[in-house]
């Protein structure tokens, strides 16, 4: 039966390829124990069914996903349960990232329905995916697409990239530099990357080209590391195509349905939409969906907005529409806050020093649950510590 008390939970990581390694990898450092020589890209905290956590009730694990469709009221609230079912609207990430994720975008709500529908096996459930990634200590990514001159001038810049796209689609992008003319410029581009012998013809001369050069720009050095992390891929064009955004340590950016992003490499919180829903345009060797991709992407462009840090004050809101979560990062030095959970449910997370939430101790690496039934709650530390606190909007 739950309580009306905290409850520890246990998380697990997913090992892909990209993530971090070894001794130094993040996030056994962040959980105090030794990496061995294999990834660990992500720890997720939540109880989506592809890799739920772990609730300890009355000193024994359940699993969370079980747990909450057992006792939907007690954990997640009425209101809650009777917005989006029996399950926690949000899935909380740690990211470490050694290497390059894929360059991607997610589905809004009615095209996961659409696309899990259809294609159950790539889209695995029915769900958008709005997302917001903090950097812990930085965070390198492209997200959205750069502003329609500067698109122009790369393509200029390089003429293997206009060769590879050819004169005719360039000059109606000049022509219609509008949403419009970035939708069928970009849709070109990916439909001509599956002629493999062009593309590794032009970025072969492209990379010849940066290293002839006594001096690289960002986006070439970017180029280069990108082509040895994955070879012959589309993305290494797509990046003339996106922001390169570098975030320091409590800086944030969000994601919208429709928006390419990729993050490049460092340690982030993340938290999203209950989703796993993904839509790849390169820098990977998975599915690729190059129709749906084009389809999906909303063409937005301009830089994206970074969000800061409040380093004035104790508690920074990272303020984004979402109806699924809202989080805030929490700098506790020998003092003390009160929460009402306005009998919602809500996640802490510890990602430095030790606090203490009532009468359950939360050590770094850790995660607690605040189930709707406790109205009340205090967090207070004797040291320097910092958490993430995710809630549930009005």
């Amino acid at each position: 039966m739950i309580e009306a008390k905290p409850y520890k939970l246990k998380n697990y990581i997913q090992n892909y390829e990209w993530g971090t390694r070894g001794k130094e990898a993040f996030i056994p450092k962040l959980l105090g124990f030794e990496g061995e020589d294999k990834p660990y890209a992500e720890l997720w905290i939540g109880d989506h069914p592809k890799l739920s956590s772990e609730i300890l009730v009355d000193g024994k694990l359940h699993n969370l996903k079980e747990v909450v469709e057992k006792y939907p009221n007690e954990i997640l609230g009425k209101s809650i349960v009777e917005k989006f079912g029996s399950k926690i609207p949000f899935l909380l990430k740690i990211l470490s990232a050694e290497r390059a994720l894929s360059i991607q975008t997610h589905p809004n709500k009615m095209e996961a329905v659409e696309l899990h529908k259809n294609d159950s096996a790539n889209y695995p459930d029915d769900n958008h995916k709005p997302e917001i990634a903090i950097a812990l200590n930085s965070l390198s990514a492209l997200v959205g697409f750069r502003d329609l001159d500067v698109i122009e001038l790369n393509i200029l810049k390089y003429p293997q990239l206009l060769e590879f796209i050819g004169d005719d689609g360039f000059n109606k992008f000049v022509i219609n530099k509008s949403r419009d003319g970035l939708r069928e410029l970009f849709s070109l581009l990916m439909k001509k990357s599956e002629d493999v012998e062009l593309l590794k013809s032009k970025i072969e001369s492209l990379i010849d080209a940066i290293n002839n050069k006594s001096e690289n720009s960002e986006d070439e050095k970017l180029f280069l590391n990108l082509y040895n992390q994955y070879g012959i891929d589309i993305g290494l064009f797509v990046l003339f195509f996106l922001n390169v955004v570098n975030l320091n340590a409590g800086e944030a950016i969000y994601t919208l349905a429709g928006i390419p992003h990729a993050y490049l490499k460092g340690n982030i919180v993340e938290c999203m939409a209950n989703s796993d829903n993904v839509v790849r345009a390169g820098l990977t060797p998975k599915f690729k969906d190059v129709q749906q991709l084009t389809k999906i992407l909303t063409y937005d462009f301009g830089k994206p907005k970074i969000l800061k840090e409040n380093g004035e004050k104790s508690t920074t809101h990272y303020l984004v529409d979402f109806e699924e979560f809202k989080i805030e990062k929490i700098k506790i030095s020998n003092n003390s806050f009160s929460f009402s959970t306005k009998n919602k449910l809500e996640i802490i997370l510890s990602v430095n020093g030790e606090c203490y939430i009532n009468d359950k101790t939360l050590k770094c690496g850790e995660a607690l649950l605040i189930p709707a039934l406790m109205d009340m709650y205090s967090i207070n530390s004797k040291s320097n510590s910092t958490i993430f606190r995710v809630s549930i909007p009005e």
